[in-house]
């Protein structure tokens, strides 16, 4: 994921003490990428769960 590859460049960029411009849109991105990730990972749940069953 792309949006994933820029934040941790931008967590980096923090964490080696170059200070990040945080701003209300940055964290609503933020917001929307960790959601979309949760979504994905849930979804790649439930089809493992579903496929359990269909073998049994």
């Amino acid at each position: 994921m792309e949006d994933h590859h820029a934040q941790t460049a931008l967590l980096t960029q923090e964490a080696s003490g170059d200070p990040v411009a945080l701003s209300l849109l940055m964290v609503h991105r933020q917001n929307h990428l960790f959601t979309a990730i949760t979504f994905k990972d849930m979804a790649n749940e439930i089809i493992d769960i579903y496929q359990k069953l269909e073998v049994k």
